[in-house]
Formats: structure tokens, sequence, C-alpha cells
């Protein structure tokens, strides 16, 4: 898919109008008219705001495939600040993160699964 198109389809998924995109971005909504329509390339600066925005990667935008799996929306920014905290882990301490998650999703899943067998019975 083509940054163009994947910039209007992210803004439109958000409910997001061309003006108040291009506000938050800080461009006019003509310019982002042009970016949404190919006839502009986006500079870096605006790339990385348009990400921020759409809360995507630059490299989500700038890829030519539409892995939408790998896109990842996070609304707690206090989470999305621990995320990134992450990559100043070393290894093992990383390993050890990724361990209790693992641990606390297996102990959700598994109380989803018994919950609904209950309501089943």
């Amino acid at each position: 898919m083509r940054i163009q198109d994947k910039i209007k389809k992210l803004r439109k998924n958000k409910g997001l109008g061309q003006k108040e995109l291009a506000e938050t971005v800080g461009i006019n909504t003509s310019h982002l008219s042009r970016l949404e329509t190919g006839r502009y390339q986006p500079s870096v600066e605006v790339l990385k705001k348009l990400a921020d925005a759409l809360q995507v990667s630059a490299d989500y935008l700038l890829s030519d495939t539409d892995d939408e799996a790998e896109e990842i929306r996070i609304q707690d920014q206090s989470f999305v600040d621990k995320i990134r905290l992450l990559d100043s882990l070393d290894d093992k301490e990383k390993e050890t993160v990724i361990n209790v998650i693992d641990a606390i999703l297996t102990k959700k899943k598994m109380l989803n699964l018994l919950t609904e067998k209950h309501e089943h019975a």
C-alpha cells in the first residue's frame, strides 16, 4: 500500500477530518490533501508528525506492505512511555519482563476459559 493511501486510511479509521489532522501535524489542509493524493511526499519532519498523530511508526508509513497486524495502537501514554524504556534494558532484563508478561497473560487466558466453561455449564 502506498504512503498516501495509508495516511488517508489511518486518518479515516481514527475518525479525523483532513482539517483536524492537518492542524495536529502543523500543516495546512491543502498540503495534507496533496499528500493524500500522492502529489507531494512528506518531509521527514512531517512524516514523523503524521506517524505520531496517527499512532503508527514512520517505518509503517514508508513500507510497501499493509501489515495491519503489525500495527499497534496504544492509547495510554504512560504505557507507551514504559514500553519505550524497555529498549534501555539489557537482554536478561528484557527476557525477565517478557516472562512476567507471558505469565500474567497466560493466567488471564486460563481464567477467561474457566469462566466461559462455567457460564456454559
